[in-house]
């Protein structure tokens, strides 16, 4: 009789395939996470100034041209 047998050493485990996944997102989690304490002061900036431009820009009081100045006599009692 013939025993057949069977080549584990080649085979990846579950287990080893799992960690390998897992252990690639890990990596991927701390690269995201490294630029974003790089990247994100530098974003500041930018969004201080388009809030501050946003603010002015909504408080400004409409100008109607269309409407002429008329004078204020001013009164001066003289005694």
């Amino acid at each position: 009789m013939s025993s057949e047998r069977m080549d584990t050493a080649g085979a990846l485990p579950l287990a080893n395939g799992l960690g390998f996944v897992f252990g690639i997102l890990g990596v991927v989690a701390l690269f995201i996470q490294q630029s974003l304490a790089v990247f994100l002061p530098l974003l500041l900036p930018p969004t201080v100034c388009a809030i501050f431009c946003v603010l002015l820009y909504k408080t400004q009081q409409p100008t109607n041209k269309e409407e002429t100045a008329t004078p204020n006599p001013l009164r001066i009692d003289v005694i």
